[in-house]
């Protein structure tokens, strides 16, 4: 039985188009497969502290700590280290630190905060979010602090 040229074409093209359907639905199933290892987790401690990030010589090398949960520096009046949310409330601008004027500085519109995270100057209303944070093992460690 002889076949025309353009009934073995179409033939081969559907093959193709199947093989490559399959293959593909394949890789795709197996590209999803995700994977039982456990998920990092940070939860507080009994004394109420969370590690965020080490070890402490970062300080040290670069003047600051910055991950996407706090900003911690050294105050240089008191020697005592200051941790607070690096993000302005205002326009929600990842606020830095000054170390000459010893305040954070929102690079978005210039409102300015002490090292305890209470506006000096606006356009912000809302104050930086402030930790008490020390240093253990090495790494930074953190909790809320608790306006009186």
């Amino acid at each position: 039985m002889t076949f025309p040229f353009s009934s073995t074409r179409r033939r081969l093209l559907f093959l193709g188009a199947s093989l490559a359907s399959t293959f593909g639905t394949a890789i795709a199933a197996f590209g999803q497969q995700t994977t039982n290892l456990p998920k990092p987790t940070t939860k507080p401690r009994t004394d109420g502290f969370v590690p965020v990030v080490g070890p402490a010589s970062i300080l040290e090398k670069h003047g600051k700590v910055l991950t996407d949960k706090v900003l911690i520096v050294q105050n240089k009046d008191n020697n005592k280290l200051v941790a607070v949310s690096p993000l302005c409330l205002h326009r929600n601008c990842v606020v830095d630190w000054q170390e000459e004027t010893q305040h954070f500085i929102c690079p978005c519109h210039g409102s300015e905060f002490g090292t305890d995270g209470k506006v000096i100057k606006g356009p912000a209303k809302q104050g930086l979010k402030a930790f008490e944070v020390k240093v253990e093992e090495n790494s930074f460690f953190i909790k809320p602090r608790i306006e009186n």
